[in-house]
């Protein structure tokens, strides 16, 4: 997979995010429909409920 790049090749956070990588805030980057389908796959309970930050911890803590 191509690795996303700006004018200046370097990645951004919401680029990595995309990528699924964990790292530091890469998660609040995120869309909370992105985040939803994620939990969704995780088999998450109560998610449809749930907050953008409560989806993020969630999906941080299974």
């Amino acid at each position: 997979m191509a690795k996303a790049t700006t004018k200046s090749g370097k990645s951004t956070a919401r680029d990595m995010a995309s990528r699924g990588s964990d790292k530091s805030g890469s998660m609040e980057m995120r869309t909370k429909e992105d985040l939803y389908r994620e939990a969704q796959k995780a088999g998450i309970e109560g998610r449809s409920q749930m907050s953008k930050s409560q989806l993020i911890s969630a999906l941080r803590h299974r």
